[in-house]
């Protein structure tokens, strides 16, 4: 009943009747939604290019929780490589960086709701 948040069941076969009813209402579950920063892009770098979010889901920096994350701040990387995942209705979508260049910002949390088109990361370009 709880997985289904029923209050009541009733099953009934042949003369044999059966009524159960939960004695509290089950809650929904709490979402926490993290807002992005207000400020995306740093004034000091107008040069560097924003990694956004492709798709609404969860985002993570890893393949797994017992495994290093894909890229740190200051890693050299290049284009097509992933920089992450977005979880999106039980699928794990692979993020590709869109350019070369080194991670000088990772703005979105780890295992965090991530909207399209935020920013995950931001990158200065190579000179």
């Amino acid at each position: 009943m709880e997985r289904y948040q029923l209050q009541t069941l009733e099953i009934s076969v042949g003369e044999t009747h059966l009524r159960i009813e939960r004695a509290e209402l089950a809650s929904a579950p709490q979402v926490a939604l993290v807002a992005p920063p207000a400020e995306s892009t740093p004034s000091e770098a107008p040069d560097w290019i924003p990694i956004e979010a492709p798709m609404t889901g969860m985002f993570y920096r890893g393949p797994s929780p017992n495994e290093p994350p894909y890229v740190e701040e200051g890693d050299l990387i290049y284009e097509g490589q992933t920089i992450g995942l977005i979880e999106a209705m039980k699928v794990f979508n692979e993020i590709p960086s869109p350019a070369t260049g080194v991670v000088r910002r990772i703005v979105a949390q780890n295992a965090t709701l991530v909207q399209q088109g935020e920013v995950l990361m931001l990158l200065e370009p190579p000179e």
